[in-house]
């Protein structure tokens, strides 16, 4: 898999063997450790939002081991479809303006079927507001 975040509010993740990777504040990319039958949490866009960047989606990607297979089972949480999510008013104020726009799931949706570089350019970065 190519890097990117999920765009729900929640993964669940259980997998069978290592291969996960995860991208750090630097950029660099490190390995999950595989611990037999843990369940893996990430943050997703959505909540990315929803707390105006305060905690950040996970940028991740899957490596392969042609001498390993690996089975994952991903368990995305979202709102429904066409529910509005923008920065929540409890993390706004004077001096915390909103850093994203408005959107929905559906609008992700539009967005990928109709950008042949969605792989290039994360969903959630088409939100970000520029500084005022």
């Amino acid at each position: 898999m190519p890097p990117h975040s999920d765009f729900s509010s929640l993964t669940i993740l259980l997998q069978s063997s290592q291969g996960l990777q995860i991208m750090d504040c630097n950029k660099n990319w490190v390995g999950v450790p595989y611990i037999e039958g843990a369940l893996i949490v990430q943050l997703g866009d959505q909540v990315e939002v929803m707390s105006n960047g305060i905690y950040k989606s996970v940028i991740h990607r899957v490596t392969v081991n042609k001498d390993v297979k690996r089975l994952s089972f991903a368990s995305l949480h979202s709102l429904p479809l066409h529910k509005k999510i923008s920065p929540a008013p409890e993390v706004l104020g004077e001096n915390n303006t909103p850093a994203y726009g408005e959107f929905s799931f559906n609008d992700f949706l539009d967005y990928i079927s109709s950008n042949d570089d969605f792989l290039q350019q994360r969903f959630i970065d088409t939100l970000k507001k520029s500084p005022s």
